[in-house]
């Protein structure tokens, strides 16, 4: 699954609602988040997927190119918008908002990430959207209805995630 360092990341969409946790009653919410990233971080989803989305552009000039995995063109554009399958558990989620030393920054560090969806781009981009589900308190969720359709920097932090799907299947 894709990692972040301080990366920009637009809040698109939140649904605000609650989840039953024992006989606590909690306020969760799913975050949508749209991104772009290299095309190389399509290999952290799965070896050789980058090669069979993307090859050298016909076009250009080898002497030009300055290795020869530079993979730019896009091999299928008619495919549009891939869902990638999987559900990641124990995912942090640190939205960067404050002075630089993380006051006032959202740190979720029991998030759920999944829904992940990428669009292969012309020129070695891709565009990506991932549903985040957190358990703020209060005064993050006012923080978070501040950020919807805002851009800010973000990291997700992979080091602990569990793929939720796989513990299903060992069920």
């Amino acid at each position: 699954m894709i990692a972040l360092e301080k990366h920009p990341v637009k809040i698109l969409h939140l649904n605000v609602r609650t989840e039953q946790h024992g006989d606590v009653e909690r306020t969760a919410v799913d975050i949508k988040l749209g991104f772009d990233v290299p095309n190389t971080y399509l290999e952290s989803l799965g070896p050789g997927l980058r090669e069979s989305l993307y090859e050298i552009d016909p076009g250009a000039d080898p002497s030009l190119l300055d290795d020869a995995d530079h993979l730019t063109h896009v091999r299928f554009p008619q495919l549009g918008k891939q869902k990638w399958a999987g559900e990641w558990d124990a995912v942090g989620l640190h939205l960067h908002l404050g002075n630089g030393r993380g006051k006032g920054d959202l740190l979720f560090v029991e998030s759920t990430l999944g829904k992940f969806i990428f669009i292969a781009k012309e020129g070695g981009t891709c565009s990506c959207e991932a549903r985040a589900q957190v358990l703020p308190t209060p005064d993050e969720t006012a923080k978070l209805v501040g950020l919807l359709k805002r851009q800010v920097p973000a990291t997700i932090d992979m080091s602990n995630a569990v793929n939720s799907d796989e513990d299903e299947d060992d069920e």
